[in-house]
């Protein structure tokens, strides 16, 4: 069989597309890269780094939830979703008066631990920091709604104004999302597998 200079270079020019294909996956990353399951707790390498707190002390209430006034249904769009997918979750006032809220930034987003649930989120200055807080209404038939896509950088970015960052990074498992911002009402959350 003879070989011409033209698929010698159809040749190397494959070879080089296929490197660089998996330099880029390699770089891209190829899935969730943190603890797998459930782990004992979650431990970050940078010392600087400051776990969220939980903000609240009640028991997370299923969906749909009542406050004094009204009720409202918070509900995901999958219970599974895939690293670097989005996620989205809408929290709607199904009932017939407004809520007082903390506003649309009052959430949690938790990874289920044999140490119990964990923010996956910290401050990376060496100081604890909180979440803003407004004082708001969620008027009848209106809703707070998040696309939260699910990696480090997407959830550290996704509150404006506080500089946070995720740690350790991703893994697959259980999580949940926590609105703890209903003044009359208990934390109301929804959970979710991360996948690869």
């Amino acid at each position: 069989m003879d070989f011409t200079r033209r698929d010698a270079l159809a040749g190397s020019a494959l070879a080089l597309s296929v490197a660089a294909a998996g330099c880029l996956d390699f770089a891209a990353g190829d899935g969730p890269q943190g603890p797998e399951g459930t782990p004992a707790t979650l431990t970050c390498d940078d010392d600087a780094f400051v776990r969220l707190d939980q903000p609240f002390e009640a028991s997370v209430a299923g969906t749909p939830v009542e406050t004094d006034e009204t009720a409202l249904e918070l509900s995901v769009e999958g219970t599974a979703e895939t690293y670097g997918q989005s996620l989205r979750l809408v929290l709607r006032n199904t009932g017939d008066a407004p809520a007082a809220t903390l506003g649309e930034q009052a959430y949690s987003l938790q990874r289920e631990t044999e140490a119990g649930w964990l923010d996956v989120r910290g401050s990376t200055t060496g100081e604890a920091v909180a979440l803003p807080r407004t004082e708001s209404s969620l008027d009848r038939s209106t809703a707070y709604s998040w696309d939260l896509t699910l990696t480090e950088r997407g959830l550290a970015e996704a509150v404006d104004g506080v500089d946070l960052d995720v740690c350790p990074p991703l893994g697959a498992g259980t999580h949940r999302f926590v609105y703890w911002g209903l003044v009359d009402g208990p934390p109301v959350g929804v959970e979710f597998e991360l996948i690869g």
